[in-house]
């Protein structure tokens, strides 16, 4: 009976450990296409995200990957009409494209540019580094990344 008790033990014991580290937390609630709401600068004022009514999307994938582009749904009917016309660049600006890749460790995230050098987009610190950190907090739907020159909050692609 006492070898029985230690064996159970062991088994929830080993059964919490593993449930414990099997939950990615962050790392696994991130992965998926998120559409950029809202920005702000780094004195916390909002910042317009006008793109002639556009919206971009992010797509963080389960390898670590990030792709870019543009929400084609959320073009305007006038522009869509005509950006249709033209079917294989409306199936470009369609594509998400690679922008870098991505860690999660805890409430961080680390994004590395896909080009070395690339230092005029990068997604949490206005580019300036080839490797940018921004601390991540995912709310339900709603993702925020906020770095040293602002934050982004991003909605849920469903």
């Amino acid at each position: 009976m006492r070898i029985a008790r230690r064996s159970l033990a062991c088994l929830i014991a080993t059964g919490l450990l593993a449930f414990g580290t099997g939950c990615g937390g962050n790392k696994d609630k991130i992965v998926g296409k998120w559409k950029l709401v809202s920005g702000t600068d780094k004195d916390g004022k909002e910042q317009k995200m006008d793109l002639g009514g556009m919206a971009i999307v992010i797509e963080f994938t389960s390898d670590g990957n990030v792709n870019a582009g543009i929400d084609v749904g959320s073009i305007p009917a006038e522009q869509r009409k005509q950006l249709e016309a033209d079917k294989d660049a409306f199936a470009e600006m369609s594509k998400l494209h690679p922008v870098g890749k991505y860690s999660v460790s805890g409430d961080t995230i680390e994004f590395t540019a896909a080009e070395k050098g690339a230092k005029g987009g990068g997604l949490f610190g206005g580019g300036k580094k080839d490797k940018e950190k921004a601390k991540i907090k995912i709310d339900g739907d709603t993702l925020t990344l906020s770095g040293d020159d602002g934050s982004a909050k991003f909605s849920r692609v469903k």
